[in-house]
This record gives C-alpha cells, structure tokens and sequence, in this order.
C-alpha cells in the first residue's frame, strides 16, 4: 500500500525533524576517549584540580544532590552498585566550574548555560573500586529551568562530578599543598575550644603592653660542707730498749 501524498509529507517532515533534533543536539567538542581515565585525571586534562582543592578547603559548598536513587545487587559473590543522581550547581563559584568544564568540552550548548542562574545535571553511575563513576554507554541531562537536554559522554563529566578521591590522590601522589591545612579557624572547629584547654605557643597581640618579666628570688647559697675529719694519726713504734751495761 502506497502512502498519500499528505501522508508521505508528514513522514518526511518527521524524519528531516529527526535528524535536524540529531545534528542540532549536543555533542562532544574534545574528545579525550582514547585516553585512559586515569591518565586523564593524572595530567588533570580537566583542569579540576584547584575546584577540588577549594572545596576541600571549606571556601565554597559542593553541589547539592537534588534527587538520588542507589541501586544495589549481585550474585552472591560480587556486589554491583550503581544508582542515579541529579546535581544542583548554583552561585557563583559552582556555576563558574560547571560551564568551563562544559563548554571546553561540548559543542552546540544553549545560549542559557551562559547566563542561567542555576544549571542541573543528571547522571546514571556506577561503582567501580570504591568510587562513582559516570556510566560511559548512557547520555547525561542538563536541566536549565523548564528544558532538558541531553549531554554525550565525557569523562569529565565524571570528573565533575565524583572526582574528589582520585584528585585527592593525585594531590598527595604529585606533592601539591594540603587545603586542609589552611582551613580557616571557625570552619575547621566546632563552637569553641574545650575548657582547660592548654596553650601550647602563643603570641601577645601587637598592641598589647608585655609584661615585665617576674623577678626570680636568689637562690639560697648552698649550706657548707663539714670539714673533713682529720686522719687519726699511725701509731708510734714501741722504743728499743737500752743496751745493757
């Protein structure tokens, strides 16, 4: 049966739309899958390692997980998890790391990822020696307000996204400064010192008048020794006895 003219011009405005909606999408601008993820994450191909450095450093909130569902299961001997997740980037510090990391790496965006005040991603993971990775066979979400658009794969995605432990590693393995070491006072205690706490060195402020130092009494001479007893002195020989007359 043939179709009818009308027909036939809807099945061909369907199938340009397709491809047009195919060509038109979203699609990777550096492609990196040639290259090991580790390799990736080693030589930092996606320049993450001051992003993660700072959060670690308290100076800016990671993204909140708008939804998660974790998927557990196996066949008695291996346990598989793997789940789904959507990420809120929001404020300036996220947003200035989510669109780097996304127009470096994608081509095609929508005009709103430049000026959108708060950009979702959703992703499928997996894990893999202890660590979430994003699934390389499925396409990521970007979320901007009402629309939703599909993102190909790309390893930095999953850098992104669950890179903390591996950019950890990388920090110790290449000797980088620890940002924990630099947490500032109020962040990295709780409400205050404990009681009877003991200082160990402190410094006077510099407007504060020094003490003077506290006098110390003389010490007290030691008391003297006693004289030494004289030696009782040997005993004198017996005298000769005179010669007889």
């Amino acid at each position: 049966m043939h179709m009818t003219k009308p027909r036939r011009a809807l099945f061909l405005v369907s199938v340009v739309s397709a491809f047009a909606a195919v060509a038109c999408g979203i699609a990777i601008k550096r492609d990196l899958s040639t290259i090991p993820q580790g390799q990736v994450g080693f030589d930092d191909m996606c320049g993450l390692q001051d992003y993660f450095d700072a959060l670690e450093a308290k100076v800016a909130r990671e993204p909140v997980v708008a939804s998660s569902l974790d998927l557990e299961g196996g066949d008695g001997q291996k346990t598989i998890r793997g789940g789904k997740a959507r990420l809120v980037f929001e404020g300036d510090f996220l947003l200035k790391h989510a669109r780097r990391v996304l127009t470096e790496n994608w081509r095609r965006l929508p005009e709103e990822v430049a000026t959108a005040d708060k950009l979702e991603i959703e992703v499928r993971w997996a894990e893999k020696a202890g660590v979430r990775r994003v699934v390389t066979d499925q396409d990521a979400e970007l979320f901007i307000g009402p629309q939703a658009y599909y993102l190909p794969y790309h390893v930095c995605l999953s850098e992104l996204l669950y890179g903390a432990p591996l950019y950890k590693q990388r920090q110790v393995l290449w000797g980088l400064p620890n940002p924990s070491a630099h947490i500032p006072l109020d962040l990295a205690l709780d409400a205050g010192a404990p009681e009877a706490s003991t200082v160990i060195n402190a410094t006077p402020d510099a407007g504060a008048t020094p003490a003077p130092p506290a006098q110390v009494a003389p010490a007290s001479p030691p008391a003297p020794k006693p004289a030494p007893k004289p030696a009782p002195p040997a005993s004198s020989p017996a005298p000769a006895a005179a010669p007889p007359k």
